[in-house]
This record gives C-alpha cells, sequence and structure tokens, in this order.
C-alpha cells in the first residue's frame, strides 16, 4: 500500500464518508465492505456505526481535548499584566492569577495575544558631555591605520555565562513594538567610560 493512501486510509472520515458508511451499514454491507468502499479503516466505520446506533447522530464531536484549566477572565488578566508591566514573569503571573497553570500555558495564551518574550532593546541615554567625549575619542584615532585597530578588542561583543541563570531581562511584546517605552531600557553610562 503506497505512504499516501497508508495515512488517508486511517486518517477521519469526512462529514460525506461518515454518512455514506452509515447508509451502507443501514442497507446490510459488512463493516469490511464498508471500509474497501470508502477507502478508511474498519475502526473507523466500525466506531462511526457505534456512535450512530448509541446516539443516534454521526455528527463529529469537536472540542475533545483537555479542560480548560482558566477562565477567559483570567486569560484576559494573564495578558493585561503583560501589557501593563512587559518585565512580569510567567511564575509571577501564575501567582496573580492563583489558578495552578504551568508556564507553558501562559505563555500559550500570551501567543494568543501575539506577545512574545523578547530580549529588550538597551538605547544609550547620551548626554551632550557623553556627545562631546566620544567625538574626542574618535578624532584622536581617526589617524589609526589597520595595525592599530587590530590591536584593540571591544568587550561589548560577546556575554559569557558561567552559571545556569544569565540574569537577563527579558520582556512581552508583540511585532513592531521593539522600539516603544515600556520594552525600551536606557543604559547610563559614567562620562569616564563613554
Amino acid at each position: 500500500m503506497p505512504e499516501k493512501r497508508a495515512r488517508r486510509h486511517f486518517s477521519q472520515l469526512s462529514e460525506f464518508e461518515r454518512s455514506l458508511s452509515i447508509g451502507m451499514k443501514t442497507a446490510g454491507w459488512s463493516t469490511c465492505r464498508v471500509a474497501g468502499q470508502v477507502d478508511r479503516s474498519e475502526c473507523a466505520v466500525r466506531n462511526c456505526w457505534e456512535q450512530w446506533t448509541r446516539e443516534g447522530t454521526h455528527v463529529w464531536k469537536t472540542g475533545s481535548g483537555a479542560t480548560r484549566t482558566t477562565t477567559r477572565r483570567e486569560d484576559r488578566r494573564i495578558v493585561r499584566q503583560a501589557l501593563v508591566d512587559p518585565t512580569v514573569t510567567r511564575s509571577t503571573i501564575r501567582a496573580d492569577v492563583g489558578v495552578a497553570i504551568v508556564p507553558r500555558t501562559i505563555s500559550r495564551h500570551l501567543a494568543e495575544a501575539n506577545l512574545k518574550s523578547k530580549c529588550p532593546f538597551r538605547a544609550l541615554l547620551l548626554t551632550p558631555e557623553h556627545r562631546q567625549l566620544r567625538l574626542q575619542w574618535c578624532q584622536a584615532r581617526s589617524v589609526w591605520n589597520v595595525t592599530y585597530w587590530q590591536k584593540v578588542v571591544f568587550s561589548d561583543e560577546s556575554r559569557f555565562v558561567l552559571g545556569t541563570d544569565d540574569n537577563r531581562v527579558r520582556v512581552w511584546r508583540r511585532p513592531g513594538e521593539r522600539y516603544n517605552f515600556p520594552t525600551l531600557f536606557y543604559v547610563t553610562l559614567s562620562a569616564q567610560l563613554v
């Protein structure tokens, strides 16, 4: 049996196929013969027929997944907390909501609201003094050639973490909100470091 046919053979019955198989079973056809006619497994046809005889309907039940642990109101509260304070953590949200939910559930609710956990954009808050010092630094090194610049190491390029927690702050934001105020962190530097 080809792979495509094998997958189709064990997939769910469509509304038309469910009606057709019930009609054939009512006419006296065997389960094996009906399964061969609609090109589905005997188990799917048998389950459809049992549902028809037990409930009197052939409609496929929806919503058969896990029950919800949070109400709609609690879902809105989760999203509201992330919008009011973008730096709030999932454990803080779980404690505030007061329902025993896993962090993945909180992330899923926030993803449904188009909020994703991102690193905040860090902008330097440059004062006129900082600008003047940077200009002087650049003018003093404007005559450097490649051999001088090869000896320079910029220490802000990489971040090395020796422990398990990197202590980074993350923010909940929507796409396109990178430079908005609540998700933008200003870093202030002393005049000697600039």
